[in-house]
């Protein structure tokens, strides 16, 4: 098997909530939207988390068919990077699926209604000033768009994939809150505090939280904003 193509359950990052042993080789994602570690194939969520198949062939077939979007798109490609916040909709059963993250750091899915399954989270990790006083805004998962409102490095946005256009804008500020994606957290929905840097030469941003009357701290990276009184997507 072509290592392009698969790796070695074992070598699997740690994130994939994926049967270790039985079958030597797993699917291997193509570069895409999403790092290595925090995505999985469109494959692996159907055949060994969903179960719609028992065989890639069989997963092939479905996804040929047109049967499968992934956030509102019709996807066909078997090893697309399908991760975090992003959403799978099985159209035929009615059924749609977020990525999250389960209290260990492994990524699962959450069934939501329709009604959210055309919003995504995201974060933005960059923005640049082009022509006519507009800016283009990048995210983690590679999108793109071209605003002439104010965004900035770290602020998370409520994206609609049917309208095309932001639904909710929070800023990393007290009193927001924040959904955790890894380390020892993982999967929590926190009040964020306050933000504090620590370093001298390479400054490391700190996001400080408070869950269930404990505070503590954990990487700005590791943080998305989600709402403010409540989350405005579900994250159980």
């Amino acid at each position: 098997m072509g290592k392009l193509y698969h790796l070695s359950r074992l070598a699997a990052p740690k994130a994939w909530p994926i049967k270790r042993k039985g079958i030597k080789w797993i699917a291997r994602s193509i570069p895409g939207p999403h790092n290595l570690g925090m995505a999985m194939p469109l494959s692996v969520w159907l055949k060994e988390v969903l179960g719609l198949a028992g065989t890639t062939n069989s997963i092939k077939k479905i996804l040929n068919a047109g049967e499968i979007k992934v956030n509102n798109k019709t996807a066909k490609e078997p090893n697309f990077p399908v991760g975090i916040f992003d959403v799978i909709s099985i159209e035929k059963i009615g059924r749609h699926y977020r990525i999250l993250v389960d209290k260990n750091g492994r990524l699962r899915l959450a069934e939501i209604p329709r009604s959210e399954s055309r919003t995504i989270t995201l974060k933005i990790t960059s923005k640049q000033a082009i022509q006519n006083g507009k800016t283009q805004i990048a995210f983690n998962n590679g999108w793109t768009i071209i605003t002439d409102k104010k965004f900035a490095p770290g602020d998370c946005i409520m994206f609609d994939f049917e309208t095309k256009k932001v639904k909710s804008h929070f800023k990393p500020e007290a009193g927001m809150l924040a959904y955790v994606i890894s380390g020892e957290h993982a999967n929590q929905i926190a009040e964020l505090k306050s933000i504090k840097a620590e370093g001298v030469l390479r400054k490391k941003k700190l996001a400080v939280l408070l869950h269930d009357s404990e505070m503590f701290e954990t990487s700005l990276d590791k943080i998305f904003i989600v709402g403010k009184e409540a989350p405005e997507i579900s994250l159980k």
